[in-house]
Order: C-alpha cells, then sequence, then structure tokens
C-alpha cells in the first residue's frame, strides 16, 4: 500500500467520492453514481483512494461497501495548515508592500491555444454533420490509426453534453466528456471540454468554425484556455492525428 493522501485528494472525482463518505460507509454504487465518467475510470480512482488507506472496501455478501478512513489524510491536513500559516503571512507582506506603490502593473499572458485549419472537397453540411453524428464521430474522433471510438454520445443542444469512449493498440479505454456551449447549424460549434485525470487540456474550451465557399468548407478548430505549453503541444498533436482520420472519412 503506497500511503499518498495529496495524490488521493488531487482529483475533483475522488474528492466527491470522500465527500459522500463523509456521512458514513455506503456501497460502491451509492459513492460512485452520477459522477459522469466511465466505469474503468471509476474503479482506477476507487483504488488510488484504497492505496493510499484513504477508503476501505469490506465485502458483504455480493455487496461492496466502502468506509472513508480520515486517519490516512492526516499527513495532508496537517502540510495544508503549516503551509496556510506560511501563506497567510506571505500576504501580509504582499499587501503592505502594495501599500506602499502609488500603483501596480498587473502582467497578463494569454494562456497557450492551439489553432488547427483543415480544408474539404464538401459542402458545410457535410463537415458539421462529421462532428456531431455519433455513427460518423465513431469513425474518426481517436487520435491514430490503431486507436478505435468505441461509444459516442451527442446531446446536440447548448448545455448538452458529448461523450467519447476511445480504445488504445492495447484495449485501454480512454473517456472524455464535453459541454456544449454554442451550437449553429452549420457554421459553428464551442464546447468545454472535460477530461479524465492528466490528461491535457481538462476544462478547457473548443471552438469550431465551419465556412464554405466555392465548393470548399474550411473548418478552423481553436483549443484555448491550456495550461500550459506541453498541454498544447499534447493536444496538438493529438487534434492532428484525430482530423488526419477525419480527412479520409470526408474525403
Amino acid at each position: 500500500m503506497v500511503n499518498d493522501p495529496f495524490r488521493a485528494v488531487a482529483h475533483p472525482i475522488r474528492r466527491a467520492m470522500i465527500e459522500r463518505l463523509g456521512g458514513g460507509p455506503a456501497s460502491v454504487g451509492e459513492v460512485t453514481s452520477d459522477l459522469g465518467v466511465s466505469k474503468p475510470a471509476i474503479t482506477k480512482h476507487l483504488k488510488i483512494l484504497e492505496d493510499a488507506g484513504v477508503v476501505e472496501r469490506r465485502v458483504v455478501g455480493r455487496t461492496h461497501r466502502l468506509e472513508l478512513k480520515p486517519a490516512a489524510l492526516i499527513d495532508a491536513v496537517t502540510w495544508v495548515d503549516h503551509q496556510r500559516a506560511l501563506w497567510e503571512r506571505m500576504f501580509d507582506t504582499v499587501e503592505e508592500h502594495l501599500a506602499d506603490k502609488e500603483q501596480t502593473v498587473t502582467d497578463t499572458v494569454a494562456p497557450p491555444a492551439v489553432r488547427i485549419e483543415r480544408t474539404y472537397r464538401a459542402p458545410a453540411d457535410a463537415v458539421f454533420d462529421a462532428w456531431t453524428d455519433p455513427e460518423v464521430i465513431r469513425k474518426w474522433w481517436h487520435p491514430g490509426p490503431d486507436w478505435e471510438t468505441s461509444e459516442a454520445q451527442v446531446d446536440l443542444r447548448v448545455g448538452g453534453r458529448l461523450r467519447v469512449v476511445m480504445r488504445d493498440a492495447d484495449g485501454a479505454e480512454h473517456a472524455g466528456s464535453a459541454t456544449y456551449t454554442a451550437v449553429e447549424r452549420p457554421s459553428h460549434l464551442a464546447w468545454t471540454w472535460h477530461g479524465e485525470e492528466d490528461e491535457a487540456g481538462t476544462g478547457s474550451r473548443c471552438d469550431l468554425v465551419i465556412t464554405e465557399h466555392d465548393g470548399l468548407t474550411r473548418a478552423v478548430l481553436t483549443h484555448s484556455g491550456l495550461p500550459d505549453e506541453r498541454a498544447a503541444s499534447d493536444l496538438r498533436q493529438g487534434w492532428g492525428l484525430c482530423l488526419d482520420n477525419l480527412d479520409k472519412v470526408i474525403a
């Protein structure tokens, strides 16, 4: 067992599980229902909690029940309390420094973004459908020729959900979902991306603009709000491979 309380509380899904167990022991179904991620992801999150000693599993007949073990979080709580005291002293120093200044200068740096443009000999409606039809999405939304998309769900409306499950060459599944923020057929789609733990770009924004002229349709995808250049590089490569698949589907 690796007691790593910091990793245990590092992901919002695991924090939600811990909060649900705060009221007492509960079944796996009660703890993990309506979290919006795949069963393999749930299994992974539970294993991390159990390995850290934060959650203990008891099998009663055919029911698996989970119980919170708060003592495993003592190291994390102690560290946070210590850091809080340090941060409060630092913030006091900063406030005193700013009070002595007549003006402050704020440097704003735009977060990195990915922009990819593709042109197709197809009508705009066909390109829009390729991004919104679940059957078509399954043909291309995966980063490589040796991957496949085993599941695609689309609720095409503002506030609706998009969910894709990709399977790599080793059979491991990788799920992600999004919430649509703009749906304007056939010219514009926008969504907020929600990925699994450690996936680059979780919580970022995607914007797809489709324009048709003289028999050609241009699609410009912008993925913004990324945490750093490494995330941008990962997503640039991933989207590029996905769109290579899409090129073959639309051709």
